[in-house]
C-alpha cells in the first residue's frame, strides 16, 4: 500500500513540474536596441527553455540585410524551490548593411518561429567615427575622377586604442570592371589623433578602372577582436571582445580616353614616363661585321610595367637586328605604381655607309595636366666604315688644312650627302646642317681675316682656327669632336692636333671661353694631361726639322690618346650613375 502511494506521488508532483513549464514560453526573442547608426552592430537574442543541446538555426534571412558578425552559445540549469529550470542563450550580431528601416525577419529554430524586429539606421555622427572611440575606421581614395586605366590609390586604416587586435577581417575590395592589386603587407603603426595615442592598422591597394562610367568601390566594413592586454597568465586568455568598424565606400567618375590620343598607340595614362638609351661601346666608328648592344629603358609612374607596349623591332638599313627578351618589372615608391620596360636589341653591320637609327617616340597621357606627351629618343647616325678606313673627308684633311681652307667642310659635306640621300630626313638633322653652313661661312671669313693680319705682324707660325674649333656647343657634337681628335692623334701635324684638342675640349666642357690647351689642361686637373699639353704647345714653335711630329712623338700622342680615352669613360659612368638616380626621383604621393 506504501509503495502506491509513493508512485502516485511522484506521477502528482510530475504532472505539476510538467504543468509549471508549460505555463513557461519555449522560446524567446529580443533585441538590445532598435536604433543604431550606420557602422554599429545590433544583438539579437533567442533564448529556446528546456533545451540543453544544440538546435539548429537558418540564418539565411538574415544574409540579404545584415551580415553576421559574430554567433554564440551559452547554456543554463538552475534549480528553484526544487524546481529545475534550463535553457540556451543564442546571441546574433548583426551587422546592417544599408540606412533607414531595416527588417529583422522572422527565424526558424528546430520546429519553431521567432518573431521578427523593426530596427532604424541612421547616419554617423562626426563624434561617431572618428577621435574618441575605442576603434574607428577611415578609407582615402586619391581622387575622385580619374581616366579608364589610371591608377587610383586606395588605402584602409583601423585606428585602435586598446592593447591589441586579433583576427581582423575586412570587406573584400573587389569591384566590377577594375583591376585591384595589394601594395605590399599590410602594417602597423602608431599615431596621435586629437591629442590621443592610436594604433593604425592600415592596408594599401591600386586600383586601375577597365572601363568609363561610374565605379562603386563598396562600403568597408572591419569585424575583430580587441584585447586590453590585462591577462598575464600562460593558461588564461586575454581579455577580448568582438567589435566592428565601418567606413564608407565611393563613387568614383572614371573618364573615357581622350579623342586627340592617337588611335594607333597604346593608352597610358601615368604622371611621368621617361624613356632612355644606352650602348655597351663608343658607335662613333663602325667596321661591317661589328655589333653592339642597344638598352632602352621605359620607366612610368603610375602605370604596371606589364601596361607598357613593346616598342617593336626596329627596321634598320645596313644593320642585322636580334632583340632579346624583355625585362618587365614593377616597384613601389613612395606609395606609387613605377612599371619598368627594357628591351635590348644587337646591331651588327652589315655594310659600310651612314646609318640612320630611327626615332623612338612613346605618346602618353599627363594626368597632372591632362595633356597629350610624348616621350622621345632621337634619331642618332652610326658611321660604318671598312676595316683600317677612315670617315668620309678624313684623306683630304691635312690638305685641306695647307691651302686655308676649313677642313670640316669636306667632312661635313660627305655627311650632308648620307644624311639628304636617306629614306626620310628629320628635321633637326636639316636644322643642323643650316646652322653649321653658316658657322662654316662665318669661319672662313673669319680666317681670312686672320690671314691678312699674320702676314703683318706674328713670325710664330700661323695657328689656324677650323670650323671644328668654332663649331656650336651642343648635345652629340662632342663624339664627332674625339673622333676627329683620334685621326689627328694617328697621323697629323702637331698644329692640327692642338686645333682638334681645343675643339674637343669646348665640347666635352661646355666652355665656350676654353681657347687653349693651358684651359683645357686645368680643366682635367691631370699633371701627366698637363705635361703632354705642354710638349705639344712646344712642338709648334721648335725649329723645323722637316718632321712636323719629331717634337710631339708617337708615344706621346698615344699616352695622350689613352689618358683621354679614360677621361671620358669615367664620365659616362658617372653620368649614368646620375641618370639611373633621377628616373627613381618621384614626388610624394600626398601633398604636405
Amino acid at each position: 500500500m506504501k509503495q502506491l502511494i509513493s508512485i502516485i506521488s511522484v506521477c502528482l508532483l510530475g504532472l505539476i513540474c510538467s504543468g509549471a513549464l508549460a505555463q513557461q514560453p519555449a522560446l524567446e526573442t529580443n533585441l538590445d536596441r532598435t536604433e543604431l547608426e550606420r557602422g554599429e552592430t545590433v544583438t539579437l537574442r533567442i533564448r529556446v527553455h528546456g533545451q540543453q543541446g544544440g538546435v539548429q538555426i537558418d540564418l539565411e534571412p538574415l544574409r540579404s540585410q545584415f551580415e553576421v558578425v559574430s554567433t554564440r552559445s551559452a547554456s543554463h540549469l538552475r534549480s528553484v524551490n526544487n524546481r529545475i529550470e534550463s535553457w540556451t542563450d543564442y546571441l546574433l550580431v548583426l551587422f546592417p548593411r544599408e540606412l533607414g528601416e531595416q527588417q529583422i525577419p522572422a527565424l526558424v529554430v528546430g520546429n519553431q518561429t521567432t518573431e521578427s524586429f523593426t530596427i532604424t539606421v541612421t547616419e554617423p555622427t562626426a563624434t561617431g567615427l572618428a577621435a574618441g572611440n575605442d576603434v574607428f575606421l577611415e578609407a582615402i581614395l586619391s581622387g575622385d575622377s580619374v581616366f579608364v586605366q589610371e591608377q587610383l590609390l586606395f588605402t584602409v586604416r583601423l585606428h585602435y586604442t586598446i592593447a591589441g587586435i586579433r583576427n581582423p577581417v575586412f570587406t573584400e575590395i573587389n569591384p566590377e570592371n577594375a583591376v585591384v592589386q595589394m601594395l605590399g603587407a599590410p602594417h602597423q603603426y602608431e599615431q596621435l589623433v586629437d591629442g590621443v595615442r592610436y594604433g593604425i592598422y592600415e592596408k594599401n591597394y591600386v586600383i586601375f578602372p577597365q572601363r568609363s562610367g561610374e565605379l562603386e568601390i563598396p562600403d568597408i566594413v572591419f569585424r575583430g577582436e580587441l584585447t586590453d592586454g590585462s591577462s598575464n597568465f600562460v593558461f588564461r586568455n586575454p581579455n577580448m571582445r568582438p567589435v566592428t568598424a565601418f567606413a564608407e565606400g565611393y563613387t568614383v567618375e572614371v573618364k573615357e580616353r581622350p579623342a586627340e590620343f592617337p588611335e594607333s598607340s597604346t593608352w597610358l595614362p601615368a604622371t611621368d614616363i621617361q624613356i632612355s638609351e644606352t650602348w655597351d661601346r663608343d658607335i662613333t666608328r663602325l667596321n661591317p661585321g661589328d655589333s653592339a648592344e642597344r638598352t632602352i629603358t621605359v620607366v612610368a609612374n603610375g602605370l604596371d610595367g606589364a601596361a607598357l607596349p613593346p616598342l617593336g623591332r626596329p627596321d634598320i638599313e645596313k644593320m642585322n637586328v636580334y632583340p632579346e627578351q624583355p625585362v618587365i618589372e614593377r616597384m613601389v615608391v613612395d606609395g606609387n605604381i613605377v612599371g619598368t620596360r627594357i628591351e635590348k636589341y644587337v646591331l651588327v653591320a652589315t655594310e659600310e655607309g651612314s646609318v640612320v637609327i630611327p626615332e623612338v617616340n612613346l605618346p602618353w597621357w599627363d594626368v597632372r595636366n591632362n595633356e597629350l606627351r610624348s616621350s622621345v629618343i632621337p634619331a642618332s647616325l652610326i658611321q660604318v666604315t671598312p676595316a683600317g678606313g677612315t670617315f668620309p673627308g678624313d684623306a683630304a684633311l691635312e690638305g685641306a688644312t695647307a691651302d686655308g681652307s676649313a677642313p670640316n667642310d669636306l667632312m661635313q659635306s660627305a655627311l650632308t650627302n648620307e644624311l639628304i640621300s636617306s629614306r626620310s630626313t628629320p628635321a633637326w638633322i636639316l636644322n643642323l646642317m643650316a646652322l653649321t653652313i653658316v658657322l662654316i661661312l662665318a669661319g672662313m671669313w673669319w680666317l681670312w681675316r686672320r690671314r691678312q693680319s699674320s702676314l703683318l705682324h706674328a713670325t710664330a707660325p700661323v695657328i689656324v682656327r677650323t670650323a671644328a674649333y668654332e663649331r656650336d656647343i651642343a648635345e652629340g657634337h662632342e663624339k664627332l669632336a674625339f673622333a676627329e681628335l683620334e685621326t689627328s692623334l694617328a697621323k697629323d701635324s702637331s698644329q692640327l692636333v692642338r686645333v682638334r684638342m681645343i675643339a674637343w675640349g669646348r665640347q666635352y666642357f661646355s666652355d665656350p671661353g676654353l681657347h687653349n690647351l693651358d684651359d683645357l689642361a686645368s680643366h682635367m686637373d691631370d699633371s701627366e694631361v698637363m705635361n703632354l699639353s705642354r710638349q705639344l704647345q712646344a712642338s709648334l714653335y721648335a725649329p723645323s726639322t722637316g718632321d712636323s711630329n719629331s717634337s710631339f712623338s708617337q708615344q706621346d700622342r698615344q699616352r695622350l690618346l689613352v689618358l683621354l680615352r679614360a677621361q671620358r669613360t669615367s664620365a659616362v659612368k658617372q653620368d649614368k650613375t646620375n641618370r639611373q638616380k633621377k628616373l627613381f626621383e618621384l614626388p610624394p604621393l600626398y601633398r604636405q
